[in-house]
């Protein structure tokens, strides 16, 4: 027996150690993915490794390999090891420390300040997080935060685990399972919390957030509390079970008495909260008042809580007045206030009036009075009188009301009776006289300074009611108000124009008003769209009277891109959309726009991006591009971009257009010094490219230094002979010859050295750059001109050819027409040749007869590729002889 007991005493404890060690764990650290572990075997530093647990939520150690981690605590996965590592190392003791903790990513959303994606060291909580996302809005629900989590099996797999946390209970209660610990990848969904509506007798009714949740007092005191005409024990809830609305009369009454604990309210709930049923009290009783209806309410209960009638009052001509009802019901309570039997003691209605009048000789003016009441009346009282003893009618009296005398009802006209004093009958005693309420309303609307409804007196008209609206505003469509108004036929409704009323009130459209008038002024549409080249493009609201205009002005004006001439005006009518072109650059030249028109509403303005716009590259100040205004020239572009530079040619100016043919280029001469000036006006999209200028002249031959001289403006002849130094001889037989190419052509002159010392202003011929200068050294010399790639003079050999030349002057250029190389000999154009050199090949390949023998004197000229026209390539202007006397004289034949 004894070792059974001791059995069972050692079971116990084992047991014992188990929870307590199960217990341990619950509190202890769990590994997740990210966790940096460090593990050691004592004795075996071999074994000591630094890990990571991988995303895959295992780990790998040396001997064991693989093995899962994930949700172990620290401890555990060291007892783990060890059995593992057992297989090799004889009583293993395994050490497992977390060297680095975790990250967190964690994603909030819902009803929090900052929603979004937040990092959080390991350990963290539900309330953590929220902290962490700003706290949550008054909006927030924190009895429904979910948390979707995403966990590994030992396998790998992902699953997906639905948290629902009462966050309220913790912050409540501490409850520590509504604030559990946030794993990486969790998703914290704060929902709303909804709304709920109440209205009714509140001071401010509307929609309310629940929060984390709301009673019935909560709610009410978020709408400001009860008015004083709330009746508390009547308040209805609905609820919405299963999609069908529930009501629930409660007494909340009782709630604020701490009776009974308050309703919860859901999620659209709706309370209202009606006004109490009462009856109003007045005249010959002890205490008037306001007195509330319970069932079965009887006029005779009704006295007995307002004290009682006063001796002096007339129990027997109690007036009752009921809403809705254009007559007074008068009631005899004589003989039940004496516990007599007869007489009258009705049921009330809740809003009855009670009017107990005083003695006999009074008159009763009840309803819609300043002061209603008992008067006394005598034998001169008129209606009028007594209705101004009574502080007249109010503003909200009918126009019509009744005289009851001994039982019998008589209608008057009130506005007939103030007005014109028609019908202003005697009062006697006991009569009673009730002005209902009238429909003395009228609804006024959309444009004008203070819509709503307005009373009106009897006469007032349509004038009078806008009046007290504060008058029309400037977005009014004046032309189309209309009026509403009920009739027993139906709906009538009639359309009044404001723009010609104002200006003649006795129109017959000013009709009068009756009550229940509806009144619309509608909303002009003054809005227009101004799109494309203006400062400010967008929607503008403009004014009555405006024009085109002004609704670029509203628009900030035109930019400097725009195209004033072509803006678009689109609108839209009954009869379709139409678009016009208006040309704005009028205003500029008349100062006024002949074309402006009033705006629309719905116009559409589009200014278009200019097409007068021109680039100008090259030899100016300020290249770039430029629009110009209409009418403007190239010379006025050219100043605008800042005028030529010095080493511009004005003269050669390349105009490149693109056109529906291609594109096409031109020289201009845009020198305004010269007389042939092609300066015309701009058209749009021209590319301007002025060249710099060629000022230098080539000077060779017997002349002190060879060379390339730049040419000052107006140089001429003996200026760039003097910057070469002057001739190397000074025999007075001496002949410069110049040579220009302008195009296509090549001319040459021959100024003879002693005739233009004598005779400079015949002879000094002006120069321009490019020119070639050649002054011959001898008499044996040969001239080789055109497509070489050296042109120049070269001592003649015995015995030269043609070939030969054109070795000497480096061979002929890529385009030298070899089939047209033309000599001149002898001073005779009709005597030069025209020699076919290798059949338009670089190398001769021909026979003799293809490369004639040179002669001294003779001129090479090796053309391009298409025939020369001899006469505009020896275009000798100014030669003081002949052509062939020129030659001889060169060359001494």
């Amino acid at each position: 027996m004894k070792s059974v007991r001791t059995s069972i005493v050692v079971v116990m404890l084992l047991l014992t150690s188990l929870a307590l060690s199960q217990a341990g764990y619950a509190n202890e650290y769990r590994l997740g993915v990210g966790d940096g572990l460090s593990i050691s075997v004592w004795g075996h530093e071999e074994l000591r490794t630094e890990i990571v647990v991988r995303p895959d939520g295992y780990i790998t150690f040396p001997l064991v390999g693989e093995m899962w981690a994930v949700d172990k605590t620290p401890r555990q996965l060291g007892a783990e090891l060890r059995e593992a590592l057992a297989e090799f190392v004889k009583n293993p003791q395994v050490t497992v420390i977390v060297s680095g903790f975790r990250t967190l990513q964690v994603q909030v959303l819902g009803e929090v300040e900052m929603p979004g994606n937040y990092q959080l060291m390991a350990g963290a909580r539900l309330v953590d997080v929220l902290a962490y996302a700003g706290g949550q809005l008054s909006t927030a629900n924190l009895r429904g935060v979910s948390i979707t989590r995403y966990t590994l099996d030992e396998h790998g797999g992902e699953q997906a685990q639905l948290l629902q946390v009462d966050v309220q209970r913790f912050l409540e209660t501490g409850h520590l399972a509504d604030n559990p610990l946030i794993e990486t990848g969790d998703v914290v969904f704060v929902p709303a919390s909804g709304r709920a509506t109440i209205f009714g007798e509140v001071r401010q009714p509307t929609s309310y957030d629940l929060g984390s949740g709301l009673d019935v007092l909560d709610l009410l005191a978020l709408a400001g509390g009860a008015l004083d005409s709330a009746d508390l024990e009547n308040v209805v809830v609905t609820t919405q079970v299963d999609g069908e609305p529930t009501e629930q009369v409660i007494n909340v009454q009782n709630f604020m008495s701490g009776r009974g604990k308050p309703i919860r309210i859901e999620p659209n709930d709706v309370v209202f909260v009606p006004k109490k049923k009462q009856v109003m009290v007045l005249g010959a009783v002890r205490a008037p008042g306001l007195y509330t209806l319970h069932k079965e309410t009887h006029l005779i209960d009704i006295l007995a809580q307002a004290g009682g009638v006063l001796p002096s009052g007339d129990a027997s001509a109690v007036a009752i007045t009921r809403k809705g009802d254009d007559e007074v019901m008068l009631v005899n309570v004589e003989p039940g206030l004496k516990g007599q039997t007869g007489g009258e003691n009705p049921r009330l209605v809740a809003d009855d009036l009670i009017f107990v009048p005083e003695g006999y000789q009074n008159a009763l003016v009840l309803g819609q009075v300043r002061s209603p009441g008992s008067y006394a009346v005598n034998e001169h009282t008129r209606l009028l009188d007594i209705l101004a003893r009574a502080g007249g009618a109010t503003d909200r009296a009918n126009d019509e009301f009744t005289l009851t005398r001994d039982g019998i009802a008589t209608t008057f006209n009130l506005g007939a009776l103030e007005r014109l004093g028609l019908q202003n009958e005697r009062v006697l005693p006991r009569d009673v006289i009730y002005i209902p309420e009238g429909d003395r309303r009228v609804l006024v609307l959309g444009e004008v300074r203070s819509p709503g409804y307005y009373q009106f007196r009897p006469g007032d008209r349509l004038l009078d009611v806008i009046g007290s609206a504060g008058g029309l505003t400037v977005n009014a469509r004046q032309n189309e108000v209309s009026v509403s108004r009920q009739s027993p036929e139906g709906t009538e409704i009639i359309m009044v124009d404001f723009s010609e009323l104002m200006t003649n009130r006795y129109l017959s459209q000013n009709i009068p008003l009756q009550g229940g008038d509806v009144i619309i002024v509608p909303t002009e549409d003054r809005g227009i769209i101004v799109m494309g080249e203006v400062v400010r493009p967008g929607y503008y609201n403009f004014r009555s009277g405006d024009g085109l205009l002004d609704a670029i002005m509203l628009a900030g004006g035109f930019t400097a891109n725009a195209n004033d001439e072509e803006v678009s005006l689109t609108r839209h009518s009954q009869d379709g959309t139409t678009i016009e072109t208006i040309d704005f650059s009028l205003l500029m030249e008349d100062r006024f726009l002949a074309s402006d028109k009033l705006l629309q509403g719905g116009d559409v303005i589009i200014v278009p991006r200019s097409e007068r716009s021109v680039l100008v590259l090259g030899e100016v100040r300020s290249p770039g591009y430029y629009v110009f205004t209409k009418g403007q020239n190239f010379v006025e572009l050219i100043a605008r971009a800042g005028g030529f530079t010095a080493n511009a040619d004005a003269r050669k100016v390349q105009v490149t257009t693109e056109t529906s043919e291609g594109v096409q280029t031109e020289i201009l001469n845009l020198d305004v010094m010269s007389d042939m000036n092609d300066n015309r006006p701009l058209k749009g999209g021209e590319v301007i490219t002025v060249p710099r200028a060629n000022n230098m002249v080539l000077v060779f031959g017997s002349v002190a230094r060879s060379g390339a001289y730049a040419l000052q403006p107006g140089g001429r002849l003996l200026d760039i002979l003097a910057a070469a130094g002057g001739l190397q001889t000074n025999t007075g037989s001496e002949n410069v010859v110049i040579t220009r190419q302008s195009g296509d052509v090549e001319q040459i002159w021959e100024v003879n050295y002693a005739n233009l010392m004598s005779a400079q202003s015949d002879h000094n011929l002006p120069l321009e750059g490019g020119d070639v200068l050649y002054v011959p050294s001898s008499r044996h010399q040969i001239l080789v001109l055109g497509m070489v790639k050296s042109p120049g003079v070269y001592n003649l050999p015995a015995g030269a050819r043609v070939l030969d030349a054109l070795t000497m002057a480096g061979g002929p250029q890529e385009r030298a027409a070899l089939e047209s190389v033309g000599i001149y000999r002898d001073g005779s154009l009709e005597g030069s040749e025209i020699v076919s050199m290798g059949k338009d090949k670089v190398l001769f390949t021909g026979d003799a007869n293809e490369n004639p023998l040179l002669q001294a004197g003779d001129i090479i000229y090796v053309p391009e590729t298409s025939k020369p026209d001899w006469t505009k390539i020896f275009g000798f202007v100014g030669a003081i002889s002949s052509f062939k006397s020129a030659i001889l004289n060169i060359f001494g034949l």
